[in-house]
């Protein structure tokens, strides 16, 4: 009887050990799995930030239909200019005489700080850039009249111009040289770029423009027909 009494009593306290080593480890399968789950979620958040820090996304697209010299011998190219919207549709086509070998693109650039643009700010999630001429290594540019800009300034982000861009642009000439203001707008850089190629007939190019930088100009390919476009009324704006 003693025996029994033992014996049970041994295999109760066996399984409460078993029953308690069993609740151990699916309390440690538990911890180990949500640790795990979190270390995902940074990881997916990491590379999130990473990707929005590295996006770019085209914002205007250049067709080279004609280049001749003119009386002094100095090349002349025709290039027809279309700023593309945020949902990727072409503008109307602008037609542009640039004179010299390099096309100069320039425009006012807003780079907002890294740490808004990885995170995804809903204002300061990208740079914005307002296009304002085109011109050649032959010509002065302060004398090239500046692009239609019908059109919102092309940007990187999502959404349409809200208030706080418009305030941007108004502001742009002091956030250069005003680095408390700047900070305020969390501004990083405010510039004109005027990145420049050498062109030749047939040629198209499109810009883009960087999440967190500015401007960059890409030949995408080579047309052999071209077709003259007609430039639309000027519409000038100055940011």
């Amino acid at each position: 009887m003693r025996w029994m009494k033992f014996a049970i009593g041994s295999a109760l306290a066996i399984a409460g050990t078993v029953l308690v080593t069993v609740n151990l480890r699916t309390l440690e399968i538990r911890r180990l799995t949500a640790q795990v789950d979190a270390l995902e979620q940074q990881r997916q958040e990491l590379r999130d930030y990473i990707r929005r820090l590295s996006a770019t996304r085209r914002v205007a697209q250049i067709d080279v239909i004609d280049q001749r010299p003119d009386q002094r011998g100095q090349p002349v190219s025709a290039i027809v200019w279309h700023e593309i919207g945020r949902d990727g549709v072409l503008s109307d086509p602008q037609t542009v005489e640039v004179v010299g070998e390099l096309m100069y693109v320039e425009a006012a650039v807003i780079k907002f700080d890294h740490d808004a643009v990885g995170k995804g700010d809903p204002e300061k999630g990208g740079s914005v850039a307002v296009f304002r001429r085109i011109f050649g290594d032959r010509q002065i540019a302060a004398l090239v009249p500046n692009l239609n800009q019908a059109s919102p300034p092309a940007a990187s982000g999502d959404g349409s111009d809200g208030p706080f861009e418009v305030r941007l642009w108004d502001l742009f000439w002091r956030l250069m040289s005003d680095p408390k203001l700047a900070e305020q707008y969390g501004v990083r850089v405010a510039q004109c770029e005027a990145p420049a190629v050498r062109i030749k007939t047939g040629q198209i190019w499109e810009v883009t423009l960087d999440a967190a930088g500015g401007l960059n100009l890409r030949l995408i390919g080579e047309r052999k027909e071209i077709t003259l476009a007609t430039p639309p009324a000027n519409q000038h704006r100055r940011p």
